[in-house]
């Protein structure tokens, strides 16, 4: 992912095609919000709600760091694979 993004920050072109770098995620308006930030923020929304306002046992629901340091979470790698279970709300 950071090499990603320092290619696409320092106009990189890529060898073959001659075109900027495109990010992975695609290069369509608002692509990154609706392919990498929408679906995380669902998983931690529907947690959240779990949690019933922090009331409800640990047990019951995760927190960010619980989704953070998950091997489902590391899983989905980067380019962000959209078929990792953690992403099953």
């Amino acid at each position: 992912m950071a090499y990603e993004l320092h290619s696409l920050m320092g106009g990189n072109v890529n060898i073959v095609t001659g075109e900027n770098i495109k990010p992975s995620y695609g290069g369509d308006e608002e692509a990154f919000l609706h392919k990498v930030i929408t679906p995380l923020y669902r998983v931690i929304d529907t947690e959240a709600k779990r949690s019933r306002n922090g009331t409800a046992p640990h047990s019951a629901w995760c927190n960010y760091d619980d989704l953070n340091e998950s091997p489902d979470c590391f899983s989905l790698g980067w380019p962000m694979r959209d078929d990792g279970d953690i992403l099953d709300v």
